[in-house]
């Protein structure tokens, strides 16, 4: 008798009938059909179907949850595609620069710091900048001597009048600044022109506009008036004026700075050693005496127009000046030969004798200025007026040296200036400065045997042509007539000395 066992193939086959496959047949081809996935890793879509599983098997549970699936991240992933060419065809073509055109970002950013006088902003990042003056100057005063001591008088010369190296590194709650300075006006000198630290606080204000407080130390701007803070790479003209000068011979000191911006309102106060600069530019003198100096500017800058813009401030200066003292001399004695004999006669010697220490002595000096700038945009160009004036004691440190101790008297100084611009077109540029300066108000001269007084005042007009390419080049003319009374003529009365000046100064950025 046949097992059982040897039934099961022939009942599996009698039950897998034609009407059973009909039934079971799978579906028509539908477009879904390409995302099943196939049976062995070689089957690539579009080839016949296998072997379907029998219904209500897991395998084909399986399969037909990962077609539902494989459809519904289809049409996700389609929609998307769809949205992004839609935006891609509506936003505009940009084409794209090339790398050797692109401009450079960090002139772009130090014109900025540099281009106000009295409001700068401190932008975050590394900022490297600088420029080269290069110029040819005349004057009238040139000769072909030397000097007592050695020095040339002549001033008809080339020179180097700067050549500066600036980097600015800001971040949201610090600043660093180092500007580095190169001349020849006295012989080849390099120096620090601005080395400061600041801590900052932005406030709400933006990186176009200064933080809302800042404390600053080291080499630092002077906040007095404009034409101190005015930057030489931003001035049209060649020089501050005069009394600027004479009272300030660098625009900087060592000390400490507080400033900042609070709506349109500027300010800006500082505490320095009050010793600027010695007898070579760039180099700072040891303070002499413990009082320090105190300035200060308050300020405001607004625009009431778009194309009209005003600044303007009141400036203070509060000081301690020295007088050096004198070291004690022995007794001694001079022979002055009366009859050029050559021979020493006794009635020939003078005796001179010994003096003790004199000790030295401080004084007050102060200065007190307001300025004002106007600036008007129109189709022919920027237009710009600005004018400062001063009143001063005591303060002239380079022009005629005020010392009250050795004359006795308070000396008192005064000056003024105004300027107008005009861009001609943004490739040229006409301006015009009229200024005055007095150097000491009480002055008074012996001529023939009496006390005159006498005015020393000096007045300069200086007339200006400029040629700008591209803000990369400028190409300078500058004459100054000058008018003073510092010469005399035949009969000892004082007149105008001709020291008139031409310079020509050409300036790239680097």
């Amino acid at each position: 008798m046949l097992k059982p066992i040897c039934f099961l193939p022939f009942a599996v086959a009698a039950a897998w009938s034609p009407v059973a496959l009909a039934q079971n047949a799978p579906p028509a081809a539908s477009d879904g059909d390409d995302l099943e996935l196939p049976a062995k890793p070689s089957t690539v879509p579009g080839a016949p179907a296998t072997k379907p599983t029998p219904e209500g098997s897991p395998q084909k549970d399986a399969g037909a949850s990962s077609d539902a699936e494989l459809r519904q991240e289809l049409a996700v992933l389609r929609a998307r595609l769809e949205s992004l060419e839609g935006e891609r065809a509506r936003a505009p073509e940009v084409k794209p620069i090339p790398v050797s055109a692109a401009p450079a970002q960090a002139p772009v950013a130090t014109d900025i710091i540099e281009k106000s006088a009295t409001s700068r902003p401190v932008p975050t990042g590394l900022h490297i900048g600088g420029y080269l003056q290069a110029q040819y100057e005349s004057n009238q005063l040139s000769e072909d001597q030397l000097q007592q001591g050695g020095a040339p008088l002549n001033q008809d010369r080339f020179t180097l009048r700067r050549g500066r190296l600036r980097l600015d590194r800001g971040w949201q709650y610090a600043n660093a600044t180092l500007e580095l300075d190169a001349n020849t006006t006295r012989g080849m000198s390099v120096g620090i022109r601005r080395a400061e630290g600041s801590v900052l606080y932005r406030g709400d204000n933006g990186e176009g506009l200064p933080p809302l407080v800042m404390l600053s130390l080291g080499v630092t701007d002077i906040p007095f008036g404009f034409e101190l803070l005015e930057s030489a790479r931003e001035r049209p003209f060649m020089e501050r004026s005069l009394g600027s000068l004479a009272l300030f011979p660098t625009e900087m000191d060592i000390g400490a700075k507080v400033s900042g911006a609070v709506s349109f309102l500027r300010y800006a106060f500082a505490i320095t050693n009050g010793e600027p600069v010695d007898n070579l530019p760039a180099r700072y003198v040891r303070d002499p005496n413990a009082a320090k100096d105190y300035s200060g500017r308050v300020g405001v800058e607004t625009q009431p127009l778009k194309a009209l813009s005003i600044a303007g401030g009141t400036s203070f200066y509060q000081g301690t000046g020295f007088h050096p003292g004198a070291d004690a001399t022995k007794p001694s004695f001079t022979w002055i030969d009366t009859n050029e004999d050559r021979t020493i006669q006794p009635n020939e010697l003078q005796a001179i004798p010994g003096t003790a220490a004199q000790p030295s002595v401080n004084f007050k000096r102060w200065a007190y200025a307001l300025d004002l700038e106007l600036v008007l945009n129109t189709a022919a160009g920027s237009t710009r007026l600005y004018a400062e004036g001063f009143l001063a004691s005591n303060l002239d440190r380079s022009y005629l040296i005020a010392d009250p101790v050795l004359s006795g008297l308070d000396v008192r100084e005064a000056g003024a200036y105004v300027a107008l611009t005009q861009d001609v077109t943004r490739w040229a540029q006409v301006g015009f400065r009229a200024s005055l300066y007095d150097p000491n108000a009480d002055f008074a001269q012996s001529v023939r045997g009496r006390q005159v007084p006498t005015s020393l005042g000096v007045r300069t007009l200086s007339p200006m042509v400029a040629l700008r390419m591209q803000d990369r080049a400028r190409l300078s003319l500058q004459y100054d007539f000058v008018h003073d009374y510092l010469a005399k003529d035949a009969q000892g009365v004082p007149t105008d000395s001709k020291n008139n000046q031409l310079t020509l100064r050409l300036q790239v950025e680097l």
